[in-house]
């Protein structure tokens, strides 16, 4: 429980440094139009919420072995050009993604949650300044 508070708290930390960052950029406290403040709201929490959300899916992605078709290959070329690297037995892909398997945890979605969060602030910000225009 520990680890997943802290996983979730410093994934929160880094998308709101990412918002303070823009909100600092787009000139949030020079401004006292609250249409404005909405519209650089809306920006500030966007540009986290997609960061973290894509990141998320890429993890996700990266966790279901669509991408140990291209370790494998790197693995093997590198083999190739460098034999001095590994000395042993190459193995085949098959046994390569059975090991790969084997070592697969389970998919951590804090990431994609924390974006997604990010994203609804974002939302919510673009409807408040809906109505204010």
């Amino acid at each position: 429980m520990k680890k997943r508070i802290l996983q979730y708290g410093i994934c929160f930390l880094i998308g709101a440094l990412l918002a303070c960052w823009v909100m600092n950029i787009e000139g949030l406290f020079l401004v006292d139009v609250p249409s404005e403040i909405a519209a650089i709201l809306c920006d500030a929490f966007f540009v986290p919420g997609i960061l973290l959300t894509m990141i998320g899916c890429l993890i996700w992605i990266a966790t279901t072995g669509f991408f140990d078709s291209i370790g494998y290959a790197v693995k093997v070329g590198m083999h190739i050009i460098l034999p001095f690297i590994n000395k042993g037995e190459r193995k085949s892909y098959y046994d390569y993604k059975m090991e790969k398997d084997e070592k697969r945890g389970k998919t951590p979605i804090f990431v994609f949650i924390v974006g997604a969060f990010y994203l609804i602030l974002s939302g919510i910000a673009l409807i408040i300044w809906m109505n204010l225009v």
